[in-house]
């Protein structure tokens, strides 16, 4: 047995983490912003992310400044990316990496000692790095998340613009009523926010083109290239907006056909693995039980 003030320090450890945990839960559950839809949870964070955040704010100030750099320009676009999750800076983010690996390392010094009674290096090098990355899989994560939420509303989106244009209502009109009736998501934070700063007195073309640089996304990029165009042109932004819609359609159909045509391939890697050799050894164990043992078949 282990020394039982070990054992002792790390069940006060875990009180102490599960107590914050649920403090971070229960405040986030009396705002509205626990347990919500799918897309808050996305834009909000997982609850150990947003524990995480409360220290990472507190270290934030020692990397101030990074945001001007190469390296700090590229994570300022993933987290626009993102939403900007939690209101996320630069700073905030590297020092939640510092955070996720102190706490690996001693959820993992603590776990090896109450298992094993001494500190297993192995586990707390990995548990550290997986701290560590842990935020940036976050990030990446919710990236991939919001680009393929976005593909599949767009055309439902454009669907709703066209018919309001076609109703007889301006584009600002029509964005209006997308973003009063359209499906809750990123895509309609977007142009919520690109409506709020025509009000604002922005142009539309500079709105939208600020929308495209945010999500980064190469069907929202045509979209709104075509719409600056149109405008810019008098061509009929209904027709456009029609033409766009049937396009994306199309497009969504195509890229369902190809997963689909994907999955055989994908499933011949566990098939080989799992499948195969337990078929095998379901069919030969038995005569091959027999054959040694010198039993007969009855």
């Amino acid at each position: 047995m282990g020394n039982p003030v070990l054992y002792m320090a790390t069940l006060a450890s875990w009180g102490i983490f599960l107590g914050l945990l649920t403090y971070v839960v229960m405040t986030a559950r009396a705002e509205g912003e626990v347990l919500n839809t799918g897309v808050q949870r996305q834009r909000d964070g997982s609850p150990l992310l947003r524990l995480m955040m409360q220290m990472a704010r507190a270290l934030a100030p020692l990397r101030r400044g990074f945001e001007q750099t190469p390296g700090g320009r590229d994570i300022d676009r993933m987290l626009t990316q993102a939403g900007r999750p939690l209101g996320m800076t630069v700073a905030e983010y590297l020092c939640l990496s510092y955070v996720g690996a102190v706490a690996g390392l001693a959820f993992g010094y603590f776990a090896s000692l109450a298992v094993w009674g001494e500190p297993s290096w192995p586990l707390i090098i990995v548990l550290t790095l997986l701290g560590f990355v842990y935020p940036k899989q976050n990030i990446r994560s919710t990236v991939a998340w919001r680009q393929q939420r976005m593909f599949r509303d767009l055309p439902y989106v454009l669907d709703m613009l066209t018919l309001s244009t076609e109703a007889g209502q301006d584009f600002s009109s029509a964005m209006s009523t997308v973003i009063d009736k359209g499906p809750p998501g990123p895509l309609l934070d977007e142009f919520r926010i690109v409506h709020q700063e025509t009000t604002l007195g922005k142009t539309r073309a500079e709105a939208l083109r600020a929308m495209a640089q945010r999500i980064d996304l190469p069907e929202v990029t045509s979209f709104v290239l075509a719409l600056i165009q149109a405008e810019q042109l008098g061509t009929s932004i209904g027709k456009v907006l029609r033409i766009m819609a049937d396009q994306m359609r199309v497009k969504r159909s195509t890229l369902a056909e190809e997963l689909a045509g994907k999955v055989p391939v994908k499933m011949m890697a566990p098939l080989v693995a799992l499948v195969i050799p337990a078929a095998f050894i379901v069919l030969l164990f038995g005569p091959v039980y027999m054959y040694m043992t010198g039993q007969q078949l009855q």
